[in-house]
């Protein structure tokens, strides 16, 4: 009777260790921080000095935050916070989550009182151009390594060389672009006006051969009074259109796209992934052109549409996005992003 009293205790006591490892488990796997899919966002209007920057973090499962902003001043533990930088410069930002998750993000900051230097290159030809010959173009820019030329008479490039030569076609006015480094934040535009190819003559009228048909005596008018004109009695009957008014021409404002930071539209990319957003709600960004040349991980080249499709329904982890929007409506014009797809519990590449 003692030994089985003893044996039950036994299993009693095992039961009860389980039941604690259990508990253990589950708790150290909800409260669990994946450090490689951290997802903290820095938002800027234009990241310059004396601007007010937000930082959040949004990483599942966490329930610390540490920020270092980079620039010697106090740590905060807030989730959700702001910070304003006093100097211009490059400050490296460290998040650490629940004490063991340490990440890094650099982030450059402009003076507010000097303007960017847009590196736009500079477009040169001759000045006279000519239908049918051969006209010179060259560039100067700064550590230009690659040349997209458009000349305005075809769809997409003509000529890729640094200094390419070009006959036009048909005379009129042409729109002459160049993207240098593949970067169309700076595109150049040069308006030209090419002129017509000069026809000689073959056979030149001789005057002095030609013969009139009467004497120019037969022209002049006959002697007397000056007679009056029937048509003046008879413009007294015709009736006289109403005066038109006459309307202002009206300018037509430039419609610009809405500003979004490289943080804004990296957290919309991420909500494509999870299928909450779609290509669409970007078009206000793009000014409706959802075809804009991307660039992904630095090797493939497909469209934003693409990109979009083939984003849908993974779990994605951006490194690095790069907007290339044009200075006069803000539009987007090119992206070039690199991020990784999460596939069995390890990251790559897509």
């Amino acid at each position: 009777m003692n030994k089985k009293n003893i044996d039950i205790r036994v299993i009693f006591f095992f039961v009860i260790l389980l039941l604690i490892g259990i508990i253990a488990f589950l708790i150290q796997l909800f409260n669990h921080v994946d450090c490689e899919d951290v997802r903290f966002y820095v938002l800027a209007e234009n990241s310059r000095t004396e601007e007010s920057i937000e930082f959040f973090d949004k990483t599942s499962n966490a329930k610390s935050w540490k920020w270092d902003f980079g620039d010697g001043s106090e740590s905060d533990v807030r989730k959700h916070t702001f910070h304003i930088y006093k100097k211009p410069g490059k400050y490296l930002i460290t998040l650490t989550i629940n004490g063991e998750c340490i990440h890094n993000k650099e982030i450059t900051i402009k003076d507010k009182y000097l303007t960017d230097k847009t590196g736009t290159p500079k477009i040169i030809v001759s000045k006279i151009i000519t239908a049918g010959q051969p006209t010179y173009f060259n560039s100067e820019s700064e550590d230009a390594k690659t040349w997209e030329w458009a000349f305005g008479e075809n769809k997409g490039i003509d000529d890729t060389s640094a200094n390419p030569v070009y006959t036009f076609s048909t005379p009129g006015e042409k729109t002459v672009t160049l993207v240098v480094n593949g970067n169309f934040g700076t595109v150049a535009k040069k308006i030209i006006y090419v002129h017509p190819k000069v026809i000689k003559k073959t056979n030149p009228l001789d005057i002095t051969s030609y013969e009139y048909e009467k004497k120019a005596e037969a022209f002049s008018l006959p002697r007397g009074a000056a007679k009056k004109d029937p048509l003046e009695d008879m413009l007294q009957y015709v009736p006289v259109a109403p005066k038109a008014k006459v309307q202002k021409d009206s300018i037509i404002a430039i419609k610009k796209a809405p500003k979004i930071s490289e943080d804004q539209f990296e957290i919309l990319l991420n909500k494509v992934a999870e299928g909450s957003k779609v290509k669409d709600d970007f078009s206000e960004y793009l000014c409706d052109d959802l075809d804009i040349p991307i660039v992904k991980n630095d090797s493939d080249l497909l469209t934003f549409s693409q990109l979009c499709a083939s984003i849908k329904g993974k779990k994605i982890r951006i490194e690095s996005i790069r907007l290339n929007k044009d200075k006069q409506n803000n539009c987007i014009k090119g992206l070039n992003i690199s991020y990784k797809v999460k596939k069995y519990l390890i990251w790559s590449k897509d």
